[in-house]
């Protein structure tokens, strides 16, 4: 197994662990936010990052990976907010929780093959 897979599906219970630190600490913060706002969308993105990379693999792919990676984590975090806020149990522990359970899954499925190419150029 991927290293960087083991360390994203990590990601989530380690900012977990940091909520036992004191309300306003710098490690506590630093860890969650971290988390929030790059792991869940990372995770999702993993998938098709290296058909993306294969495809153009200047900074600029890069840069658009980052910066999906970025929106998408915002974006799962707003709707397990919601989920929870609609429900009436939301609690920030139990948001974590979901979206490093959601991280984990997403960081270990395995990667689809890509497709293979036949032929001449595209």
């Amino acid at each position: 197994m991927n290293p960087v897979r083991l360390l994203l599906a990590l990601s989530g219970w380690a900012a977990l662990a940091a909520t036992a630190l004191p309300p306003a600490s710098v490690p506590r913060t630093a860890l969650v936010a971290a988390f929030l706002l790059v792991c869940p969308g990372l995770a999702a993105v993993r998938p098709g990052r290296a058909a993306a990379l294969r495809h153009g693999s200047d900074r600029t792919a890069l840069l658009e990976q980052a910066v999906l990676a970025v929106v998408l984590s915002l974006a799962l975090s707003a709707l397990v907010a919601l989920g929870l806020f609609l429900a009436g149990v939301f609690t920030a522990g139990r948001a974590l929780v979901v979206l490093a359970c959601l991280t984990s899954a997403l960081a270990l499925l395995p990667r689809p093959p890509l497709p293979r190419r036949t032929g001449g150029r595209p």
